[in-house]
């Protein structure tokens, strides 16, 4: 029993240590949670511990729930509105962009939601998201046959999703979409233009199947 309590005592002291060092660049403070924390301490005390840290880190951020094995580059440039919940292995990347996710919304397991290369991703209230979910604001310029896309750059642009959307499992966000109030976007979906209030939208490129007020499929118009 003795040994458990020395042990608890040595975790939560060097905890708090850390918490009270002095901030560094935002790049090494984010690496730093990543190694100590945020991968190797599972449960409500890993939640507690990720909680506390980035809410130090994040633009605003005090309520958000995290789960094991995160990653969040440029924390600085992240916005959390409220009650928020990010599922196990995700990763968020705010490098040359800002992400702004608003009051009670949720991420599933493994999502991956990029404005690493310019642009801006905004998620309304109540939106829920589900696992393997990629968002990615920027895509690679391919015009110039001489050179690699590689060595090309990016196009960045924005995603805004308003309030109340469900998008499924595996589904693709590609920039310069705004997906509207109430919208669902179906598993295995990939979005690359605007997806109307309320509609239900799936298939690669995504098409609108139906509206949630309406009781009949499109097809059979």
């Amino acid at each position: 029993m003795s040994i458990v309590v020395v042990a608890l005592f040595l975790f939560f002291f060097f905890f708090f240590v850390m918490l009270r060092r002095p901030p560094r660049s935002t790049r090494s403070r984010s690496s730093a949670a990543s190694d100590v924390y945020k991968r190797q301490v599972p449960g409500r005390a890993g939640k507690m511990i990720r909680r506390l840290w980035f809410q130090r880190q994040f633009e605003k951020g005090e309520k958000v729930d995290i789960e094991a094995g995160c990653e969040f580059v440029s924390p600085h440039a992240m916005r959390f509105e409220g009650a928020i919940a990010v599922g196990k292995d995700s990763y968020f990347n705010a490098d040359q962009g800002h992400i702004w996710v608003k009051n009670h919304s949720g991420f599933n397991r493994n999502v991956h939601i990029n404005a690493s290369a310019g642009g801006e991703i905004r998620i309304g209230e109540w939106c829920q998201i589900g696992p393997n979910v990629v968002m990615r604001t920027a895509n690679h310029r391919y015009a110039d046959l001489r050179i690699f896309i590689c060595q090309q750059g990016h196009i960045p642009g924005n995603i805004f999703i308003e309030d109340d959307v469900w998008i499924g499992a595996n589904a693709v966000i590609l920039g310069n979409v705004r997906i509207g109030l109430g919208a669902i976007v179906g598993a295995g979906a990939v979005v690359t233009r605007d997806v109307p209030s309320m509609a239900i939208v799936a298939g690669v490129p995504a098409r609108t199947i139906k509206f949630r007020n309406q009781s009949y499929d499109l097809d059979r118009e």
